[in-house]
């Protein structure tokens, strides 16, 4: 019970408040990175009107094709713009709030049970595999916190989510086949 319960219960509020401490506090730190423009208002209405639905955009676009890709990423500027034209206001925080803790949760429960099965992950090659596959499973649950926190559309978020995952596989079924474990000395004839 206080391995998969209590346990990512009480992580999962420590991180919530981790969260608070970077994003929320009036420090704004981590905003400082983000490059602004002259006038916000103006800016978002503009691209408000030139973006016809809430989503994830890339320009250019790789749909245009390999030619054309390569002429308008060469020219400049390359954009990825994340939009959601509904709006955010103060009572939907109490949902993303919520739905932001359930986030972390989950996140939590399923280190519980990697960390409670560490003890054998290294035994065999499958063993390795299911291994590394569960920290991909593990980073790309923490992505999908993009679609919560930062309102990026949920299909690029999966389409991200799901890349993140087969990347820790696919390292992990060759990782697995070089990295065995050490044989347990034997022990001494009595």
């Amino acid at each position: 019970m206080k391995k998969h319960v209590l346990g990512p219960v009480l992580a999962a509020l420590a991180a919530f408040f981790v969260g608070f401490f970077v994003w929320g506090l009036p420090h704004h730190l981590p905003y400082k990175a983000l490059g602004t423009v002259a006038d916000d208002s103006a800016t978002a209405l503009a691209i408000g009107k030139l973006l016809p639905a809430s989503g994830a955009y890339l320009l250019p676009n790789p749909l245009l094709g390999e030619a054309r890709m390569k002429e308008l990423s060469a020219r400049g500027p390359m954009v990825e713009v994340n939009i959601r034209k509904e709006g955010f206001n103060e009572a939907d925080m109490g949902k993303t709030m919520a739905t932001g803790y359930v986030h972390l949760l989950v996140l939590s429960v399923a280190l519980s049970f990697i960390l409670c099965g560490l003890e054998k992950a290294f035994v065999c090659w499958t063993c390795r595999v299911k291994f590394c596959a569960a920290i991909g499973l593990i980073v790309a649950t923490f992505e999908l916190g993009n679609a919560i926190w930062w309102h990026h559309g949920l299909g690029w978020t999966l389409a991200r989510a799901v890349y993140d995952l087969l990347v820790f596989v696919v390292i992990g079924l060759v990782l697995a086949k070089f990295v065995t474990p050490k044989p347990a000395p034997a022990a001494p004839a009595a």
